[in-house]
């Protein structure tokens, strides 16, 4: 499958400069230690040469001009992708002046554009498993097999694409969806006080099984994707000082910890006794992700794959003076951002050499003065 989903559109594939073959694999290898490929790297030899093994793509440099429409799919009525969304809620009073609010959202797409390759077909791909490494973040430790991989046989190896733009409920049913609820607490306990907190946790439900096990690459591995309910705590709650017009507020959030991948390099040595082969093409090494990738998931369709970092907890503070002069008004304010100085990775190294290694982490505490006018 080329590409699939609900942010996959018609005008992005009908537009020929955006359908340029712009990237294709050689392998390489350096026989005489010269560290120069000793071969002809661009397309006008598309096939094996010298130390370089064939392109993957021998289109490199062109545009897709076998690029094809199924027309029932681009006309008439029910084609166009779509979502629904449904939403229903109810407030009740729990004592003066303290109300609940809970709400529940629903929201499911549908009619997804995809693009299949017809040059290729699942018969035409060899299967193949490779084992994870030990580590003791990865889940039961790793030492797991991941199955359901597959590479191109060697004779279709850089064959042309042959591009059908349709409709996935063509091949079959693919479904995506989320739902979830928030609860939230409204308090004015007090003259100048207010408050307002509470949770929202939902879930994304998607599933392409169904497709990808009738087109091109069969691999049903990540085809099924559900993520366990994702909770956020959240809170904002202020106080001003009636005499002297100073407000105190606060903001608190408590939400999942950024999503940790490991993206492992296998040599064709660890691949070989599985594939009973070397890899199409005279590549030398494959990456397999040894965790869900994106934020949502069951690894290999299993619970417990999906690996996160710490949970975040920020918290932030603001000072305001209110200020009148006449008919004008001006507030005076100091923000403290991330007061508790919170070092919460926001993000991770993607590859398994530096697994749980940060690469972005929560800015650290600042202020910040401002002042607003009102006339």
């Amino acid at each position: 499958v080329l590409a699939m989903g609900p942010d996959v559109s018609y005008a992005r594939f009908a537009n020929s400069s955006r359908n340029l073959i712009l990237t294709s694999r050689r392998s390489w290898n350096d026989r005489n230690g010269n560290f120069i490929p000793d071969c002809v790297l661009d397309a006008s030899v598309p096939g094996r040469n010298g130390e370089c093994g064939g392109l993957s793509n021998r289109n490199f440099g062109t545009g897709v001009s076998n690029l094809n429409f199924d027309e029932d799919a681009m006309t008439g009525y029910g084609k166009r992708p779509f979502n629904w969304e449904f939403s229903g809620g109810v407030q009740h009073e729990l004592a003066s002046n303290v109300s609940l609010d809970v709400t529940y959202f629903r929201r499911w797409f549908g009619n997804f554009p995809m693009a299949a390759d017809l040059a290729t077909t699942p018969a035409d791909f060899d299967r193949y498993s490779v084992t994870a490494p030990t580590h003791p973040d990865l889940p039961g430790g790793g030492g797991y097999v991941i199955d359901d991989l597959y590479d191109i046989k060697p004779e279709v190896f850089g064959r042309p694409v042959d591009p059908l733009i349709t409709l996935s409920r063509e091949f079959g049913t693919q479904t995506d969806q989320w739902q979830g609820a928030d609860f939230v607490l409204n308090a004015r306990p007090g003259q100048g006080m207010f408050f307002q907190g509470g949770i929202s946790t939902g879930r994304r439900i998607e599933d392409n099984c169904d497709i990808v096990t009738k087109v091109d690459n069969p691999s049903t591995l990540f085809c099924h994707r559900e993520e366990p309910l994702s909770t956020r705590f959240k809170g904002y709650g202020a106080y001003t000082i009636p005499v002297v017009d100073v407000q105190f507020a606060a903001t608190y959030q408590d939400r999942s910890g950024a999503e940790v991948l490991a993206e492992h390099t296998f040599r064709n040595s660890d691949l070989r006794g599985s594939l009973g082969r070397s890899l199409s093409g005279g590549e030398r090494d494959v990456d397999v992700h040894l965790v869900s990738p994106g934020p949502y998931g069951r690894f290999n369709n299993q619970v417990g794959g999906e690996v996160r970092g710490e949970r975040l907890r920020q918290v932030d503070f603001r000072i305001s003076k209110l200020m009148n002069f006449g008919g004008a008004r001006a507030r005076l304010n100091l923000d403290i951002y991330n007061a508790l100085n919170s070092n919460t990775i926001l993000r991770y190294e993607e590859g398994f050499d530096e697994f749980l290694n940060p690469r972005e982490i929560l800015v650290a505490r600042f202020f910040k003065f401002s002042a607003q006018f009102d006339f």
